[in-house]
């Protein structure tokens, strides 16, 4: 696996207008000797977000919109409709989870700073969250600093628990082998799932897509999955978790020479009693 691989977790989506998407013939080894292919793994990147966390935590604050996201370069817009659709999607896939229990264990796969547990304590004022974040080493530096109150974790260890409600938005498709990913991610759920920004195909097998990203003055070149809906559907119900709602995410970016155009989808499952 190239390392480039290894590294980014959920910060593709919706920052896709800085970026182009072409279809990767030679797959996973697409991008062998390409000196760009660096990841998000990068001071560049943290810097950015810790300048934008306090405008996403005020932005939180009172009864305003949820149209805002810190992966966008402005926090001052909150009426997008896109990205309020994402956290809107969130906080009722997490309200139903915490239906009927005044605490709610959380792992959020690929979860940056933190910054959907303070979505979820805003939505959610009366539930108490336990909030276990995975990514990449820098985030887990800057995040421990900037939101004290959730566990951050740096390796899988975390899926070595059991979590009431897991979330994996928008990071799956930086994994060559996201099968065996996803299906240990789906054991570590005790209630529900909520697997979102996801970009699928209906009728090809899953492909690798080649991402050349320009965000925060920081290029980069890297590999992301599209996937067949089918086979990610049949992976979670391997599980042994059953499908509660699917969610309109919004349109697929347009990706150059695929077999065929993708979907941004999100799905919510649940574990039967």
């Amino acid at each position: 696996m190239p390392p480039i691989v290894m590294k980014p977790l959920a910060r593709l989506w919706p920052s896709r207008e800085q970026s182009t998407l072409e279809y990767a013939r030679d797959g996973w080894d697409s991008l062998k000797g390409v000196s760009g292919a660096r990841g998000w793994d990068n001071e560049t990147v943290v810097a950015a977000e810790r300048a934008k966390w306090h405008s996403f935590k005020e932005n939180l604050l009172g009864s305003g919109p949820l149209g805002f996201s810190h992966e966008h370069t402005d926090l001052r817009e909150t009426r997008n409709v896109n990205f309020h659709n994402i956290h809107v999607s969130y906080a009722y896939a997490l309200a139903l989870a915490s239906h009927n229990r005044s605490e709610l264990s959380v792992l959020d796969w690929g979860g940056g700073l933190g910054h959907y547990y303070l979505l979820g304590k805003a939505v959610l004022p009366d539930v108490r969250i336990q909030f276990d974040c995975r990514d990449v080493p820098l985030f887990c530096e800057a995040g421990k600093e900037l939101c004290p109150d959730i566990n951050f974790y740096a390796d899988d260890s975390c899926l070595e628990n059991n979590y009431d409600f897991v979330m994996v938005n928008g990071s799956l498709g930086y994994f060559q082998n996201w099968q065996e990913l996803l299906g240990r991610i789906a054991r570590t759920v005790k209630h529900h799932l909520f697997l979102t920004r996801v970009l699928t195909v209906r009728d090809s097998p899953s492909f690798v897509v080649h991402q050349r990203t320009a965000v925060y003055d920081y290029h980069s070149d890297m590999l992301t999955q599209v996937f067949n809906e089918k086979e990610v559907l049949e992976i979670v119900a391997g599980s042994g978790l059953h499908l509660v709602r699917e969610f309109v995410v919004g349109d697929g970016p347009t990706i150059v020479g695929a077999p065929e155009q993708c979907r941004d989808c999100g799905w919510l499952f649940e574990r039967p009693d």
